[in-house]
């Protein structure tokens, strides 16, 4: 969660050039998720996957920890797998063109 301020500055910053933030939750109470999302003030949009570390996605994408940082290009193509939210501006400006 101590992520959280860095992705709202980010977001707030590179929206308007195409920016989009996707959070997906893996606890396995959606309720305590949607309430740690309200709490933390996450304003992009947030999908719960209460399987958590099983779930389909998790095992797809590698995710063994949390938070697990991917940066996407326009295509929808992985170019960056930051290991946290301060190395997801580098990547930014490939991703954006």
């Amino acid at each position: 969660m101590a992520e959280v301020p860095l992705l709202k500055t980010l977001h707030d910053k590179y929206s308007a050039d195409g920016l989009v933030i996707l959070g997906v939750s893996i606890d396995s109470s959606v309720s305590l998720a949607n309430r740690t999302i309200k709490e933390k003030g996450m304003i992009w949009p947030q999908l719960v996957d209460p399987k958590g570390f099983n779930s389909e996605a998790a095992r797809a994408y590698r995710v063994d920890g949390t938070p697990t940082l991917f940066v996407l290009d326009r295509a929808g193509k992985i170019v960056a797998r930051p290991s946290s939210a301060r190395g997801i501006e580098e990547s930014l400006a490939a991703a954006l063109r």
